[in-house]
């Protein structure tokens, strides 16, 4: 076949993917009232598709672009872990130091077999606290939780009272904790004798050209481009919806565990790095050791995709996505949420990040790789199916004679039933038995085969006309 007309059927392909991708991302903007999104994806060391959706700020009818600085927030973590692996390239320190050979505070003076491996990985068995958040909640004006927290002192003492929380062994338990990226970052000022602002710029931003990433408000409130996002919180119901959008979070607790705002162009230039074996641009970032290193499980994850996700160094691993190996991790500052996911056996990388708290981007970046592996995300992503199957059952039913109601109403992407009964009013969330058939059993500490929920639809127009719980059938109004 002719070589022209083989590259005109893979481009038309590529475009109908990325025709199909818009629909569910704008389909997903709308149901979740999302602002403003940008995703970046790239194939073969090549950005491929770039765009921003919607308004980086509402107010000003700003566009939300490729280029809009966006908070990332946990992605924030793998640029903190390739930091401490360039450390030991330097021979500074070693993955299995203790933590109190650098920081001699507690918990690590009375817990020396918890290493620096332990921290960049989630398993030193150190509950989370929450030492770094504080400042950020009081930028929302959440004053729900008040701890002493005003110096570093203030921090190491808070953090100091987890001595006598420690119940598992390094590396058995996956505790996911925050302020331990904090002391890595910590320990990274202490053995460079600078700012962690100033390293992360050195060793990382600057030579992958990410040089409008920053991890200052200062910084970001001078942008060049002044193109960089107004964040917002959804507030009030889904009939009245309302936004907060308190000033952007910025701490100097926050910066190693998610303090960097960037944009998904040039986090296109980060995947571009990662997938070239740490090389960009003819310039090796890190080694292929440390590469490797990073993405070698440590311990399993809830936080994943598949069945058996495993948390690497500032990574997360799965070897079951499609028969392909997916490293990836998401983030979210409350104003923002970020997803970041790579395939590396097949030199793709998607980026994705958004002006709210929806929590769509892992939805969209999915269904992004999906369809760069050639699948339809609407037959496999289980969210997305999710949703279908909300939008066909969601709304009001009353029971015959209307002496019941029953409503559907979907949170964070579960599905949850309001029933009333003669025993009264009950809250459920409901598991999905069969997609195609609209059966749910409710969520139930002891499971029964009378807590089970079915939705009948009419057999000309498939819409949904009635529901049946125990005893009773409740009519769609």
């Amino acid at each position: 076949m002719d070589k022209n007309i083989v590259n005109k059927k893979k481009l038309s392909i590529m475009q109908d993917n990325f025709d199909q991708l818009q629909k569910i991302i704008v389909k997903l903007m709308r149901k979740f009232k999302v602002p403003g999104l940008a995703i970046g994806i790239l194939q073969n060391d090549k950005s491929v598709y770039e765009k921003g959706f919607g308004f980086r700020n509402l107010e000003e009818s700003l566009p939300m672009t490729p280029d809009s600085l966006i908070g990332i927030g946990s992605i924030s973590k793998s640029f903190t872990a390739l930091l401490i692996l360039k450390l030991r390239e330097k021979r500074i320190l070693n993955l299995e130091d203790s933590v109190c050979k650098f920081l001699e505070i507690e918990p690590f003076i009375s817990h020396p077999n918890i290493t620096i491996a332990h921290l960049l990985s989630h398993s030193s068995g150190i509950p989370s606290v929450d030492a770094q958040w504080l400042p950020i909640a009081i930028t929302y004006g959440d004053y729900q939780r008040i701890y002493p927290l005003g110096s570093l002192d203030d921090y190491l003492y808070h953090l100091s009272e987890t001595k006598d929380e420690i119940f598992f062994k390094p590396g058995e338990k996956f505790f996911y904790n925050n302020d331990m990226f904090t002391l890595l970052g910590m320990i990274i000022e202490k053995l460079t004798r600078k700012s962690f602002e100033d390293v992360l710029c050195e060793e990382i931003l600057k030579p992958l050209e990410m040089n409008r990433a920053t991890v200052s408000r200062e910084k970001l409130e001078k942008d060049p481009f002044n193109d960089f996002i107004t964040g917002y919180i959804h507030k009030g119901s889904e009939e009245k919806l309302q936004f907060d959008k308190p000033k952007l979070p910025f701490s100097k607790y926050l910066q190693a565990p998610g303090g960097l705002y960037t944009s998904m162009h040039e986090m296109l230039n980060y995947a571009r790095c990662l997938l070239n074996d740490g090389v960009y641009n003819e310039n090796r970032i890190i080694k292929s050791e440390s590469l490797d290193l990073l993405w070698t499980p440590r311990i399993k994850s809830p936080y994943g995709y598949g069945k058996d996700p495993k948390y690497c160094l500032g990574w997360v691993r799965e070897e079951d996505f499609l028969n392909n190996t997916l490293i990836h991790h998401g983030g979210g500052l409350g104003v923002s949420t970020s997803f970041f996911g790579l395939i590396p056996h097949l030199n793709i990388g998607v980026s994705v990040a958004e002006n709210d708290d929806s929590g769509i981007c892992s939805i969209i970046g999915l269904s992004a790789l999906l369809l760069m592996l050639r699948k339809d995300p609407e037959k496999i992503n289980e969210k997305l199916k999710i949703i279908e199957v909300y939008d066909k059952i969601a709304g009001n039913y009353k029971s015959s004679l209307g002496l019941y109601k029953l409503e559907v109403i979907l949170k964070a992407f579960s599905i949850h039933i309001k029933v009333e009964t003669d025993d009264g009013t009950f809250n459920f969330p409901l598991i999905i038995e069969d997609f195609d058939n609209l059966t749910f059993r409710l969520f139930s500490t002891i499971p029964s085969d009378l807590q089970k929920v079915k939705f009948y639809q009419d057999s000309m127009t498939r819409k949904v006309i009635f529901a049946t719980y125990d005893r009773y059938l409740y009519h769609k109004v």
